[in-house]
């Protein structure tokens, strides 16, 4: 009796599971792309909120253009690789050539590497001028919102 139950959990997760992966790539393919101008724009807003969110002073202020300049940059630059990738694997037929996507893989991960530079390079300004509460907030605002974008 309690084989037979647990088998027939399983079996209805699994067959949960299978309808639910259906419905999730369905939800998928109904989403619209965002144009470069939607791209640039939400990069923009995020930033702005963040500058909001660390209430800075006159003399943080100074070193705000470049670090803005920089994570507006990186954000936008990863949601367009996300959706070349949506859209390359969406019209991908057939097999896969496991060795170019391997070197794609590696162009992808040096080039999300050097706008990770620029932009520390461009944060340590003004991360340094920051008071303790400031960098909690400056930390928590960056890297939660980054966790976010790659989740999906």
């Amino acid at each position: 009796m309690r084989k037979t139950l647990v088998l027939a959990t399983a079996a209805a997760m699994l067959a949960g599971t299978a309808i639910t992966g259906a419905a999730v790539a369905r939800d998928r393919s109904d989403r619209t792309e965002f144009t470069a101008s939607q791209i640039t724009d939400q990069a923009a807003a995020r930033a702005a909120q963040m500058k909001a969110d660390l209430r800075l002073t006159a003399d943080q202020e100074k070193n705000w253009p470049a670090f803005e300049t920089a994570v507006v940059d990186m954000w936008k630059k990863r949601t367009e690789a996300r959706i070349a990738w949506r859209s390359a694997h969406a019209k991908q037929q057939g097999s896969v050539d496991l060795i170019d996507e391997m070197r794609k893989d590696a162009d992808l991960q040096i080039d999300e590497a050097n706008v990770r530079k620029k932009l520390a390079d461009a944060a340590q300004p003004l991360y340094s001028g920051l008071d303790d509460q400031q960098k909690q907030r400056f930390s928590e605002t960056l890297f939660r919102r980054d966790r976010d974008r790659r989740a999906y």
